[in-house]
């Protein structure tokens, strides 16, 4: 005897699952795997290194450094229109919104960094580097994307390593690699996912 309530549960998730899935990669593609902002980091951690480089006392380099963040929003929405990212737009999808949320819940770790700028300012840097990698690992579920994973995990160690172990200015450079790197990654995560889309929709 065929067990009908068993088969319509199992059919309603299968449903949701596949819905689920739909939404994560609508908002891949629409947002580009948030990209533009990875594009911004290389701009800021490449800033940061020219400011370790100044001949300036340890808290005027922090300042400044601080002041490189600053750069975030107007070159991620640069580079949003130059490979066509769609990061602000509305829809009824919560991805897009979640997406825009763990980015801006780097804006709290920041506070932590604070401190170091005032407790800790030989660290500081490397605080900073570490809660700039550690945010992005909700990222490898948002996206699905085994780049902000590993990323996450080397920028973080790495930067921590480096900071034992070499000049300060190392860890900014490390980052500002790391970064150019990842956005090759991602965008072609993004092409795979795009050609993937266009098949289905042409079957």
């Amino acid at each position: 005897m065929t067990d009908i309530t068993n088969t319509g549960i199992k059919g309603r998730k299968e449903v949701i699952s596949s819905d689920f899935n739909e939404l994560r990669k609508e908002a891949s593609i629409l947002q580009k795997k948030g990209v533009p902002f990875m594009m911004s980091s290389v701009v800021i951690w490449t800033l940061v290194t020219v400011v370790r480089l100044i001949s300036q006392d340890i808290m005027t380099k922090n300042r400044y450094t601080f002041f490189c963040t600053g750069l975030l929003i107007p070159c991620t929405l640069i580079f949003a229109l130059i490979i066509h990212a769609k990061l602000f737009k509305a829809r009824n999808n919560p991805f897009n919104k979640l997406g825009f949320l763990c980015t801006m819940n780097q804006m709290l770790y920041l506070l932590i960094v604070m401190w170091a700028f005032s407790q800790k300012p030989d660290a500081m840097l490397m605080i900073f580097a570490m809660v700039f990698g550690a945010h992005l690992l909700p990222y490898s579920w948002v996206y699905d994307s085994k780049t902000y994973l590993v990323t996450s995990i080397v920028t973080t160690l790495g930067s921590m390593i480096l900071s034992i172990f070499a000049p300060e200015m190392y860890v900014s450079i490390f980052m500002a690699v790391c970064q150019a790197v990842m956005c090759v990654f991602l965008l072609l995560e993004c092409r795979g996912l795009e050609r993937s889309e266009k098949t289905v929709t042409a079957l």
